[in-house]
């Protein structure tokens, strides 16, 4: 699930403040004996230490952690910490000072409202922009000064009375607006959910929040009793939740559960990053005659093991080369760790191995070579995605052209592999569907029975082609070779002019793009590979 459809997600950064707010004032405690001025400089290492370890998760793609470790995050409550320590608001300011820091911080957070997105990786340094932009304006902000009178405002101030319970509800509204939404949620749905924020903030704020602050009406004692009995409550209804998959009967179920399955092997075999699996250490299904292979990234795990399943009666085996999110980098650069190397050392090793016969290559072609998909399916997107916003450059520098970089690099190891003997099997674009396929086969509501989609007709021919079309073209314009076999997806699993995301009940996907097991093999037994 993206993190934008989890409606309690924001909660995690209310536990990483709640841990400083009970760590620190003990850490303050005890080592007040240092001095003001010692303590100081120990917090300020502290914080440039929790920032180069948010960088050093970020830089090693442990995005999780990063985001759900205190020891990450610290560093952000860390820098206003040192305002207080210093007094710095206190500090004796031009005024002309004020105004230029004041502005400066205002605007150092607009700038990361309007440009971070989904690729801006955070923790990390970027968030060196918002948060200095936030202590600019504490530090340089008074009643006199510009920012200063415009943040006084009484609208402004009533939204910040407001901020707690609209922090609260803001992520609920939108994550299951999301959850109950095929692409980008509308302009006008978008500005309905924040005026449905304000509503549920100012009744919240107005009839909980602001009441339990009266200690006469509501006393400390049946404050901690009834959260008690909430937290029991809500832990009790979170774990019944978790423990029976979500109350799956709530629902009709339109396709079985258990089929949106994914490799049990994809955490072990499946590599990633700059400490990756060397392809002599890779993993090597169920023969001891491993005749084939497997090279590509992440849309290639579920068909290795589909495959190694249909071979297995004939014993042979199949050697597992998948790195995640890895495009065939051979002639340019790439930003993900290891994945460079990765793909020449894998091709090394598949062109020494003499005992590999067969050779099956696929990548997710187009989410490198033209970006995500378009945000108001099933409309096809009014031009192609321009490529300044990827990693995709020559090796010697050069920028020119990448989409035909790309291509020159698939192409040669397709050609290298040829070379060297092996039977290489091409796997085409697998079609990709609009939304997780459990989000798709799950009605809107328990008063609905039919699913978001048609799951026989999920992604449309017209969608396919356009989509994949530069792929598909030059895939086609391959030199006719005795051994090299086209696996086309579309032909195997779609009917003249749709793709399903399921067939007889059977979930052919495990998320928006990747095959289930039952898809994987399923592609491979209408594709006859075996019988080549």
């Amino acid at each position: 699930m993206a993190s934008d459809e989890k409606p309690l997600l924001h909660t995690w950064s209310l536990a990483v403040e709640e841990q400083y707010y009970i760590v620190f004032p003990v850490l303050i405690s005890s080592l007040w004996f240092m001095g003001k001025k010692k303590l100081t400089v120990l917090i300020a290492a502290a914080a440039l230490i929790s920032l180069s370890f948010a960088q050093y998760l970020a830089d090693t793609g442990r995005a999780n952690f990063n985001f759900y470790l205190i020891f990450s995050r610290g560093w952000e409550l860390l820098f206003g910490s040192l305002i207080a320590l210093l007094s710095l608001p206190e500090k004796d300011i031009k005024n002309s000072w004020r105004e230029i820091l004041g502005f400066t911080g205002l605007a150092l957070i607009v700038y990361a409202v309007v440009f971070f997105d989904q690729s801006t990786p955070f923790p990390s340094i970027y968030g060196l922009i918002p948060v200095l932009g936030t202590c600019l304006v504490i530090i340089a902000t008074n009643t006199s000064s510009l920012i200063g009178r415009f943040l006084s405002h009484k609208i402004l101030v009533y939204i910040g009375l407001l901020s707690y319970s609209l922090y609260l509800w803001h992520q609920p509204i939108l994550a299951f607006i999301r959850l109950k939404t095929i692409g980008e949620p509308s302009t006008l749905v978008v500005l309905t959910a924040i005026l449905a924020t304000f509503i549920a903030a100012y009744i919240s704020y107005t009839f909980i929040e602001k009441p339990l602050k009266n200690k006469q009406r509501f006393p400390r004692q049946f404050i901690f009793q009834s959260s008690l009995i909430a937290i029991i409550a809500t832990t009790s209804i979170g774990l019944a939740g978790s423990l029976s998959g979500g109350f799956p009967g709530r629902f009709d179920p339109h396709i079985n559960l258990e089929s949106i399955q994914s490799s049990h092997l994809r955490e072990r075999c499946h590599t990633k990053g700059k400490n990756y699996l060397k392809p002599e250490k890779a993993c090597r299904y169920f023969g001891e005659d491993v005749q084939w292979a497997t090279f590509g990234d992440s849309h290639l795990v579920e068909t290795t093991l589909a495959l190694a399943e249909i071979l297995q009666p004939s014993g042979q085996g199949v050697l597992h080369l998948s790195f995640s999110g890895c495009p065939p980098a051979l002639y340019f650069a790439t930003e993900r760790l290891g994945c460079s190397n990765w793909i020449e050392e894998s091709l090394e090793y598949l062109e020494a191995e003499q005992s590999i016969k067969n050779v099956l290559v696929g990548f997710r072609y187009s989410s490198v070579l033209f970006g995500g998909q378009t945000n108001d399916y099933p409309n096809l997107p009014n031009k192609i995605p321009s490529m300044e916003s990827t990693d995709l450059s020559k090796k010697d520098g050069n920028v020119t052209n990448p989409r035909e970089v790309y291509w020159a690099s698939l192409s040669a190891i397709i050609e290298q592999l040829l070379s060297a003997g092996k039977q290489v099997y091409l796997l085409y674009p697998i079609p990709e569907l609009p939304a997780h396929i459990s989000k798709l086969a799950t009605p809107f509501s328990i008063f609905n029975k039919e699913p978001l989609v048609n799951l026989q007709e999920t992604t449309s021919q017209q969608y396919y082609l356009e989509r994949n079309a530069y792929i598909l073209d030059k895939f086609d314009s391959l030199p006719q070779h005795a051994n090299l076999i086209a696996i086309k997806p579309f032909d195997a699993l779609c009917s003249s002019n749709h793709c399903p995301a399921a067939i007889d009940g059977q979930a052919l996907y495990f998320d928006d793009n990747h095959l289930s097991i039952i898809g994987a093999k399923r592609l491979l037994e209408m594709s006859s590979i075996i019988r080549q």
